[in-house]
């Protein structure tokens, strides 16, 4: 299976710090397109962020869950399908081994779906961190940014659909 592990805030939803409500998600420009396009290229979707609001206290676990099933419920209503989510809850501080940029959570995504295949999926996310952990479990890595960065990844696009379009070309 291919799939295409995803960053939540700054590359589906706008990032406005520790979103701790539903009623702050908004879709990035192109997020949806995108979604779509990766879908029909035939990847599987994943969403892989660290919320570390959590343990900083701006957000409960349920809390978590209330914003993360209303993102699901808004994207299914696009007929978009999120594979599975997982996060990392902790603050950069904590040695938990499970934030990016480590690719701790890509790998615990394959033990639940052995048949990912890293070497044909794409990470795509808006911070370094999120280039490191896609490199780190061997997957393409291709950051968004409205403005040049340096980075490992292959390729800096402005918008998830540039992604999408990026990858299709590829291909």
């Amino acid at each position: 299976m291919r799939a295409a592990f995803l960053d939540r805030d700054g590359t589906i939803i706008k990032d406005v710090g520790y979103i701790n409500s539903p009623e702050y998600i908004r879709f990035l420009s192109g997020a949806i397109e995108g979604l779509k396009k990766l879908q029909s290229l035939g990847f599987a979707l994943f969403i892989v962020t660290n919320q570390s609001g959590i343990t900083r206290g701006y957000l409960s676990f349920d809390r978590y869950r209330m914003i993360t099933n209303e993102l699901i419920r808004r994207l299914l209503m696009e007929h978009i399908w999120i594979k599975d989510v997982i996060f990392c809850p902790y603050h950069p501080s904590v040695r938990s081994g499970c934030r990016k940029p480590s690719p701790t959570m890509l790998f615990k995504l394959k033990d639940r779906y052995p048949e990912i295949v890293f070497e044909e999926s794409v990470m795509i996310g808006d911070k370094e961190s999120d280039v490191q952990a896609g490199l780190g479990a061997g997957t393409r890595a291709v950051r968004i940014s409205s403005v040049p960065v340096e980075t490992q990844a292959e390729v800096v696009v402005r918008s998830l659909l540039e992604a999408a379009n990026y990858i299709e070309k590829i291909q």
